[in-house]
């Protein structure tokens, strides 16, 4: 009884396990290709690069934003700048400017990269009270100082509602199964060339598989049929110990009628046996015929 629970148990821990390790694999991927960007668009160091990470951790717990939107956004704002330092500032001000004016971080974020460029349109649109500023000239840094002032800890306090921190709790508990999934990539590395192997192994060598297969799926319906004709054996036992009862009741009844009813009830019987086994011996025969095959 116990070995039903303790195969749940199991199958469920491979599968939480599992997902961990898919989990930090997706994330660690994640991280590589905002690393790529960083080295290609600015001159960070790598001290630089390997700090960014631990801000990025940070700044998604203060602000309650998975870490997977904030690396695309602040691979934007990098290639824009062509700064890690600068990218990073402009990041926690586009969190807050997130917050106040409820657009996405994404839009955000463009309309930021845009406006260093030059092009402040995604900028009015964000907030319509900027328009008469840019279209006395303001600079992009002007703009930003006028945006933190009106939109400054936005991020913070949207992070510090009740709504705020159960998202914080369900990103930090994603971080987590990514931590433990991560402890299981070593050995996924490791294995993963074995697999590589075999997966060419199929490869090479499909007749094989599909001859594993048949005899795979025979035995198992030579399973499923055996089951089958121990059940209905079972089930004629019943039948037969019944019509013996009967059979001795009315022995002590009247023999005469007994005897011809007895034996009309008997050839009955035989012949239902008679087909029903002869269908079960045909179909076994076929699948054990398949399986030597």
């Amino acid at each position: 009884k116990a070995a039903l629970p303790a195969a749940a148990a199991i199958g469920g821990l491979a599968a939480a396990l599992g997902d961990a390790t898919k989990a930090a694999m997706e994330d660690a991927a994640a991280q590589s290709q905002l690393e790529g960007v960083i080295r290609r668009s600015s001159l960070a160091t790598d001290e630089q690069i390997a700090a960014n990470e631990k801000f990025i951790t940070t700044l998604s717990k203060a602000s309650a934003t998975a870490d997977d939107e904030l690396r695309p956004a602040l691979a934007t704002l990098v290639q824009s700048t062509g700064s890690l330092e600068y990218g990073q500032e402009l990041l926690a001000q586009a969190l807050d400017i997130s917050a106040s004016t409820g657009n996405d971080l994404t839009t955000v974020t463009d309309a930021l990269s845009k406006a260093y460029n030059g092009n402040m349109k995604g900028l009015k649109a964000l907030d319509a009270s900027l328009i008469p500023m840019i279209a006395d000239g303001a600079s992009f840094d002007d703009v930003m100082k006028s945006l933190a002032y009106t939109t400054g800890g936005a991020a913070t306090d949207a992070a510090n509602t009740a709504a705020g921190q159960m998202k914080n709790l369900s990103i930090q508990m994603g971080e987590a199964k990514e931590s433990i999934g991560a402890a299981l990539l070593p050995v996924v590395a490791a294995i993963i060339p074995y697999f590589v192997d075999f997966a060419s192994w199929l490869q090479e060598n499909t007749k094989l598989v599909l001859i594993i297969a048949g005899v795979s799926g025979g035995l198992a319906a030579g399973i499923l049929t055996l089951n089958f004709a121990m059940k209905a054996w079972t089930a004629i036992q019943t039948i037969v110990n019944g019509l013996t009862l009967a059979w001795n009741a009315l022995l002590a009844a009247n023999p005469i009628t007994i005897v011809i009813l007895a034996v009309v009830a008997f050839i009955a019987i035989l012949t239902a046996l008679y087909f029903k086994f002869d269908g079960v011996r045909k179909i076994v025969a076929t699948v054990f015929q398949a399986i030597k095959t």
